[in-house]
Order: C-alpha cells, then sequence, then structure tokens
C-alpha cells in the first residue's frame, strides 16, 4: 500500500473511532445493551461477521456474543445466515431507523398502559388514606395543569365520566383520554355544543347539548374538577372529592336549565 493509501486508512479508522462513541451511545439510550451496541457498530463496518469473528473485533467475551446477536436478531437489526458457523450481518440503514421507531413506539404504548395501571391502582389507596380533616379542594392553576389533571382524573375512571363544556377545545384536547375510557368500558356522558369530532366518541358516548356556561368534569361520582377563568384571561381549577361538590356537579347533568337531551 502507498503511504497515501496508508494515510487515508489511518484517517478514516480515526473517523470511525469517533463515531463508535455516538453511535454505541445513542443504541444504548434507545434500549438496547452495550454489547448488543457494540456488536451491531462493528457488523456496521463490514459485509458480514460471524460470532467469533465479532468477539475480536469488539473484546466482547464468548459468553455475552450471542446473547448480543440475539437481541439484535429479535429487534430486526440484523439478519442470520445458518450455516457452521452462522453468520450475521446488518440490515440497511433505513431498515435500522425503522426497527428503533417500532421499538420506541412499543416501549411508549407499554409505559402509557403501565401508568394507566398504576393509577388504576394507587387511587383505592388513596382514597382509604382520606381523612375528614383533610382540606376539601384543591386549586390547579394553568391550562396545562388543569387539562393535565383531567386527564388523570379520566385515566383513573372505573364506572363513569361526565364532562360538561361549553369551551369546544376544552373538549377536543380531552377527546383521546374520553376514548380510551370509553374502551375501558366507562360510560362517557358529554354535554357540549355539538357532536364530538372524534368519531369513535359520537358513538360511544352519551351526548346532550349544553345551555349553561361551564367547564365541569366528574369522574366516577366521587371527584369533581371545575374550571373558570381568572381576571387576567388565564384558567384556574378546583377539584374535590367532597360529596357535596360532586353532587351538585352530577345535578348539572340533569338540570334542565344546563344540558337539553
Amino acid at each position: 500500500m502507498t503511504e497515501v493509501g496508508v494515510r487515508a486508512s489511518v484517517l478514516l479508522e480515526e473517523a470511525a473511532k469517533g463515531a463508535r462513541g455516538e453511535i454505541v451511545s445513542s443504541l444504548r439510550e434507545l434500549g438496547l445493551s452495550g454489547y448488543a451496541s457494540n456488536a451491531l457498530y462493528a457488523l456496521a463496518r463490514v459485509s458480514e461477521a460471524t460470532a467469533g469473528d465479532l468477539v475480536v473485533r469488539t473484546g466482547i467475551p464468548d459468553s455475552k456474543i450471542y446473547y448480543a446477536l440475539r437481541e439484535l436478531a429479535e429487534v430486526g437489526l440484523v439478519e442470520v445466515q445458518e450455516g457452521k458457523p452462522k453468520t450475521y450481518r446488518m440490515v440497511s440503514s433505513q431498515e435500522v431507523a425503522a426497527r428503533l421507531d417500532q421499538l420506541l413506539t412499543s416501549r411508549y404504548d407499554r409505559q402509557r398502559t403501565a401508568i394507566s395501571r398504576l393509577a388504576s391502582l394507587l387511587e383505592p389507596l388513596r382514597s382509604g388514606a382520606r381523612s375528614p380533616t383533610m382540606d376539601l379542594a384543591y386549586v390547579v392553576k394553568g391550562e396545562t395543569n388543569i387539562l393535565a389533571r383531567a386527564d388523570s382524573l379520566i385515566a383513573s375512571a372505573q364506572r363513569e365520566v361526565i364532562l360538561l363544556s361549553s369551551a369546544e377545545a376544552f373538549l377536543q384536547k380531552l377527546e383521546p383520554g374520553l376514548v380510551r375510557a370509553a374502551n375501558r368500558g366507562v360510560q362517557i356522558r358529554l354535554a357540549i355544543p355539538g357532536a364530538p369530532d372524534d368519531p369513535d366518541l359520537v358513538k360511544m358516548a352519551e351526548v346532550r347539548t349544553i345551555v349553561c356556561a361551564c367547564r365541569l368534569l366528574v369522574v366516577d361520582g366521587e371527584q369533581v374538577l371545575t374550571v373558570s377563568d381568572t381576571a387576567a384571561g388565564g384558567l384556574y381549577a378546583i377539584t374535590s372529592t367532597d360529596e357535596t361538590l360532586v353532587r351538585l356537579g352530577q345535578d348539572y347533568w340533569d338540570s334542565p336549565r344546563c344540558c337539553t337531551a
């Protein structure tokens, strides 16, 4: 090899080493183990390799390399060619991106499900810990915080959600959570200016026309959240488990001065 060729090879190797840390770090942040991340980096630099080749290239112990390759194969990042020995090759970079995107989406869905399940498990414990001397109501300030609290209440619902909203935008931002609750078998009752935007919610909810100007949420006949405007044009909400306040919220649903069937 000429001196120029040797120098070019050295420069390429230095560039590859610089990229290695970022590639391996990114793969680990996306959920791959350290061994699997290093094995994939090594496979990206060759057309194919055996497990033995990868042990030499990466320094991964013999006892760990097959676990790393199995992890990569299970998420679809490498292809395996049967033989003695087996050979492995990385799929295209575009397919790697697509597979990792699917992996993140699946993990996100599982985590969202786990959060909802956790909330449903914690709520009975929290209810049992309430005492007569505790504060009856809490104030939530700001639209973002109010929507987050409303979503949390809807996610905890086990039997019924009543939502009265003369503000269409408020309903629209809560529709995804309402659909999920309806899919769990929760009865959804809406008093709103018109039909919901979500076609599934149109089919699953009991809908009435709202007459009064209000934003009110009642969950399972146990929790109420009512939203008001501040003098400065912002929003604040009061949320409570007080039986009288909850009952008043439920009465609004039945009142002809607020809702018409």
